[in-house]
């Protein structure tokens, strides 16, 4: 770039040389007819000869500096766009010609900007209308519960107050905001009994809301209960205040309260949170259009915010099934050397974002154990995500599988890190629910302390039990004992789920039953990105109609529908000779009534809220499954 100009210097030079020559020239050949000692002549030539080759310095210095700027700067605009001008006799033409393709390009980039700039202000504030809907949806559940309910964030902001609570203090909800944790409290005091231990539970909470804490207080005619819940780290706690009147101060009732409150807020919270999963999956998947860097940035925070926020709710919702005992275990045959290299698969990319490698550990000729696939899928899942969590990067976790010493009908399975360990005094807590090793792990390891908790309920549900040993600066290993089944055979079905995926790209027309919109509108999207016709019904009433009259080739149904219930949808498609083989893929939030949908005929069942490529697979496997079907008849009639 520092030779741009170079020839335009010499353009400029080349006149005044010109000018000065005839100078000089006209001087000598006035010599002629002049007398030859004219002095007069020559001082007055080289006066002018000077005057022209100062201009002509001032004129390059001024203009060439400038031309060479403009240069570099369209330079570094459109890089390259200036390599003939050096080469060009007339460099200010290729100048102007550059400038004008680069501000023509300009404006096209602004253009397509703008777009792009439309495009995610529409995306913005779709998900602004959702998170409105879903906050309006927890103020209505909030109301909605027989108890006074205040809940703050880990500053003390208020978040939520229902109108029982308002009520109960005389305040209005505005107010109530503008007042904050401790001044609430304050106001609280004068309903119990020993208003110190309330403020001063309040202050302690107040100063460390990532410790777990519970306080509860009777009142005139019922309790008072206060507790904070550390969910995703120091920075996301949940303080909660619930007056109830009426009932019983005993810590049992308490705890049922609680439990049926976050059964009810988290079930709220599934079905806008699948809407929310599933737009975010589709637009990272360029089912918009192309996203940019710095907007899929902004979408891929979201996307890992919306996941967290899902395994919260499912683990919230798992230990609720877990303490009032609705865990729902289907045990049969697997093969565990299966089951955990699934599982190891499953956590390699996280693994290997922290450095990690997991290996397995597992004895030869292992017999299959008795168990609910997914669940203990789950327990393996998070023991070892624990154990990347609490390693060092560079370090290894090893997964193995053995038989245990002395008791044949059981089997082993562990999981063992090489990090800092847990202290003795926390061993014996840590598998209770909202327990974190140390605060300074809580504060390192974003997590609500539920995964343990989990664990336990699942593993003892299944007749096993879960412990650990661990030693300071040596890690830690945990153990779970599993039933071993007496049959070696595994279900066809259950190979088939976890064989390896097929590489069929049929098109199939499948029938989406769901009422909430949102929802529908998603499921339908990501099918129809899988190259699948979708047809999508708001009500299960006219389902088993349209069925006989389409026959779709999958049905998806949702469960806790409007009108007519989602089993007799479900119920009447099976009794129908036209309808009966038609494979249906339950898609609810609600895992109670998963055993009545596989009795009725349900072919598989996905809890929402909805992964893409599960749903995508189960499509794939529940077609091929009612493929299959018509062969096995066939080849029976023939035996």
């Amino acid at each position: 770039m520092s030779e741009f100009g170079s020839g335009l210097k010499r353009r400029i030079w080349l006149p005044f040389i010109l000018v000065a020559a005839v100078a000089v020239g006209s001087a000598i050949a006035l010599t002629f007819f002049r007398e030859p000692s004219n002095a007069r002549l020559w001082t007055f030539t080289v006066l002018v000869v000077a005057i022209i080759l100062a201009a002509g310095a001032l004129l390059v210095r001024s203009l060439i500096p400038s031309v060479r700027e403009l240069a570099s700067a369209v330079e570094r605009v459109s890089p390259g766009s200036l390599a003939k001008a050096s080469r060009d006799k007339d460099e200010i033409t290729t100048l102007v010609r550059t400038v004008d393709s680069v501000v023509t390009e300009l404006r096209t980039r602004e253009q397509t900007w703008m777009g792009d700039l439309a495009k995610r202000n529409q995306l913005v504030q779709q998900l602004s209308r959702t998170v409105q809907e879903q906050a309006a949806s927890l103020e209505t559940t909030l109301n909605s519960v027989d108890m006074a309910v205040c809940l703050f964030d880990s500053n003390g902001n208020l978040i939520h107050v229902n109108q029982r609570f308002s009520s109960l203090l005389g305040l209005g909800a505005d107010k109530l905001k503008e007042m904050g944790l401790l001044p609430i409290v304050s106001e609280l005091q004068k309903l119990v009994s020993r208003p110190e231990e309330l403020v001063g539970a309040a202050e302690e909470i107040y100063r460390k809301p990532s410790v777990a804490r519970s306080i509860t207080l009777p009142c005139d005619g019922g309790s008072v209960r206060m507790y904070c819940a550390p969910l995703l780290g120091e920075l996301s706690s949940l303080i909660g205040i619930v007056v109830s009147k009426g009932e019983s101060t005993d810590a049992s009732v308490v705890d049922r309260l609680k439990s049926e409150f976050i059964s009810t807020v988290s079930h709220e919270l599934r079905t806008p949170l699948t809407a929310i999963h599933g737009a975010l999956g589709l637009v990272l998947g360029g089912a918009a259009g192309p996203v940019s860097e710095s907007m899929r940035e902004l979408l891929d925070i979201a996307d890992t915010n919306a996941n967290r926020m899902i395994q919260l709710v499912n683990d919230i919702l798992e230990i609720f099934r877990i303490e009032s005992g609705k865990l729902q275990l289907q045990p049969e045959p697997i093969d565990v050397a299966g089951l955990i290299t699934r599982t190891c698969e499953k956590v390699q990319r996280e693994a290997a974002a922290a450095g990690i490698h997991v290996e397995t550990r597992m004895s030869a000729g292992l017999p299959p154990v008795l168990v609910d696939s997914e669940q203990v899928e789950i327990v393996l899942e998070k023991l070892i995500s624990n154990a990347i969590k609490f390693s060092t990067s560079g370090t290894a976790v090893h997964v193995g599988a053995e038989p245990m010493d002395g008791a044949p009908e059981l089997m082993v399975v562990w999981v063992r890190d090489f990090g800092a360990g847990i202290p003795l005094e926390a061993q014996e807590r840590i598998f209770e629910k909202f327990e974190q090793v140390e605060n300074v792990m809580t504060r390192q390891h974003q997590g609500p302390g539920l995964g343990l908790a989990i664990c336990r309920g699942i593993v003892e549900g299944h007749g096993g039990r879960i412990w650990l040993k661990s030693e300071s600066g040596k890690g830690s290993t945990f153990y779970m004992s599993l039933p071993v089944a007496h049959s070696a055979a595994v279900q066809p079905m259950r190979s088939a789920l976890t064989g390896a995926p097929s590489q069929d790209r049929d098109r199939y027309l499948i029938m989406v039953v769901e009422d909430d919109p949102d929802t529908r509108n998603v499921i339908c999207r990501i099918l129809q990105s899988g190259g699948h016709f979708v047809m999508g019904l708001e009500e299960g009433s006219a389902a088993a109609e349209l069925a006989m009259r389409h026959h779709p080739e999958v049905i998806t149904l949702d469960l806790l529908l409007p009108g007519m219930c989602g089993l007799d949808i479900l119920r009447a498609l099976k009794a129908n000779e036209q309808t009966r083989s038609i494979p249906v893929i339950c898609v609810s939030i609600s895992d109670d009534l998963m055993p009545q949908a596989i009795e009725l005929g349900a072919l598989q069942y996905i809890r929402k809220p909805v992964d893409p490529n599960a749903l995508l697979e189960a499509v794939r496997l529940a077609h091929a499954s009612a493929t299959r079907a018509p062969e096995k008849e066939i080849s029976a009639g023939r035996r």
